[in-house]
């Protein structure tokens, strides 16, 4: 059990490495003694995390030469403890991105969603699908109080919400507190979300977001393809 954890430790903290853009894809990683010593950890389990990311395709061997950081993974690497946008984590793994199914509509609110953004008035929801290469690897919600963003989601809608909230509305997302879930089929927004992207597995993360005064400022669900997106957390 304890070769294990070590070896699933030491595969997090590669795939940590990458995703923070320390090592770069097609980069050479440090040779097999300097990863065990940084680790501290045995040369066989060192062995059991890089293999595990070779089957997985984050990482390839060129025999006699050593190991690299794959150019493209097969997934969309997502550390759940790191704040960024889907668009974001998308361009992270070299692919391109772009967006679909936009729709803005204002609507009563779910008892779940008053309880968690701590209001009592309609709310304004930002419906749209993503990209991977032309592929739909994602679909969501982001759904605001109506007196937050009234005026603000007139017209059309494009890019980055993070960045749409900080430069049109000053106001910047500090932290996310993050639900994973199962979907539901007597739900039809988590039915709508499969007819979108495809009847494959699915994950839904159910995310509250708060500016840096602890407000909420707005919830999103967040559909994501299984088969493309890998999620992490490091634990302690």
């Amino acid at each position: 059990m304890e070769k294990k954890l070590l070896y699933l430790r030491v595969k997090e903290e590669i795939e940590k490495s990458i995703s923070q853009g320390e090592l770069k894809p097609g980069e050479k990683l440090p040779s097999e003694p300097e990863l065990a010593k940084k680790f501290e950890v045995s040369r066989p389990t060192l062995r059991e995390a890089l293999k595990m990311l070779q089957r997985e395709k984050v990482l390839i061997s060129k025999n006699g030469v050593g190991t690299y950081v794959n150019n493209r993974s097969d997934f969309i690497i997502n550390p759940l403890s790191k704040l960024q946008s889907v668009g974001q984590m998308i361009k992270n793994e070299g692919y391109t991105e772009s967006e679909l199914d936009i729709k803005i509509y204002t609507r009563e609110p779910e008892d779940d969603w008053k309880k968690q953004l701590q209001i009592d008035e309609k709310v304004v929801i930002l419906e749209r699908s993503r990209t991977a290469d032309g592929n739909k690897v994602v679909f969501y919600y982001n759904i605001f109080p109506q007196s937050l963003v009234a005026g603000h989601f007139e017209g059309e809608f494009s890019g980055a919400i993070f960045d749409f909230l900080k430069s049109k509305m000053g106001i910047h997302i500090a932290y996310a507190i993050t639900e994973i879930c199962a979907l539901s089929s007597s739900k039809e927004m988590d039915q709508n979300a499969v007819k979108v992207l495809g009847n494959e597995e699915i994950i839904l993360l159910k995310q509250l977001h708060f500016d840096e005064n602890d407000r909420p400022v707005f919830y999103s669900l967040d559909y994501l393809k299984n088969s493309v997106f890998k999620l992490f957390i490091k634990r302690e």
